[in-house]
């Protein structure tokens, strides 16, 4: 039972000192004006060609390992991990670079051996699809990447400014969020003598990747969850209902982000990996 309910992230112009012909000083302010102007334009596209060449436009392979602690009522601790397979789309544009993903495939990498967790297919085609900016930065250990994944919610819907997590399985925030006629989101349970059981769950989490690239393409680095919260609000059995506290590791979460073929899927993902 411990495994239970696992989860579920310049140009210095240097003018000189005055002693040139005056013929030449006269032209020099309209010079170094124009050397100027014509550094300033092209710089950013310099900067922009560099960036193109560290992290080219296109589809991308984003994998997510997020482990965490685990501790469920009367049942005791335990460590998991969960792993997520991602198609990502990386696109420039006047505004910057920006990510957009879509979860293809999502599981439990450790599990007990009395319980098998199940994310269903309408549960991982129900996760959300992302898009938000990412920075890409030139430092002492060469280019820096960061992506702010934003909020996402499971199970319900935000209720304003004030949200809390809903504790009710009647909740009016409660929606059958992977229409599977179940209200929240449904994970299935598999216990040796005992009929398949489910879970209804709500959640919420703000998950932060900072990473390097490593190689042109390819980008490796941790992950930050700024925010977690999880509530069982119904299973099936009723024993199952359990709700636990989970305390993300960020020592042992990690992401890695590699350029694909442009014609890349989730079916192609999942085949290239054997499901993982």
């Amino acid at each position: 039972m411990t495994d239970l309910i696992e989860m579920i992230s310049g140009i210095i112009l240097l003018v000189g000192s005055g002693s040139m012909p005056h013929c030449i000083s006269n032209y020099l302010p309209r010079l170094t004006g124009g050397v100027l102007t014509a550094a300033l334009l092209l710089t950013p596209a310099v900067s922009g060609a560099q960036e193109e060449n560290i992290l080219p436009s296109g589809m991308y392979r984003l994998e997510m390992i997020m482990a965490s602690t685990t501790k469920i009522p009367f049942f005791g601790t335990s460590k998991s991990a969960s792993k997520s397979v991602s198609l990502v789309e990386i696109r420039r544009d006047v505004s910057g670079i920006s990510q957009n993903h879509r979860v293809c495939d999502f599981r439990v990498l450790e599990e007990s051996a009395m319980i098998k967790m199940v994310f269903p297919e309408k549960f991982i085609a129900a996760l959300a699809k992302h898009s938000y900016p990412i920075q890409l930065e030139k430092d002492a250990q060469g280019w820096s990447y960061r992506a702010d994944l934003g909020m996402e919610r499971i199970g319900y819907r935000a209720n304003g400014t004030d949200e809390k997590l809903p504790a009710k399985i009647d909740d009016a925030a409660v929606f059958d969020w992977d229409g599977d006629g179940q209200p929240g989101a449904t994970l299935k349970l598999s216990v040796p003598l005992l009929p398949a059981g489910e879970i209804y769950i709500v959640q919420r989490g703000q998950s932060i990747l900072t990473g390097q690239v490593v190689q042109p393409g390819r980008i490796e680095g941790g992950i930050e969850v700024r925010q977690f919260d999880q509530r069982v609000i119904g299973a099936r059995p009723g024993f199952l209902a359990r709700s636990p506290e989970i305390e993300p590791n960020a020592k042992d979460s990690r992401f890695s982000l590699s350029q694909i073929a442009a014609d890349s899927t989730c079916e192609s993902l999942r085949a290239a990996s054997g499901k993982f």
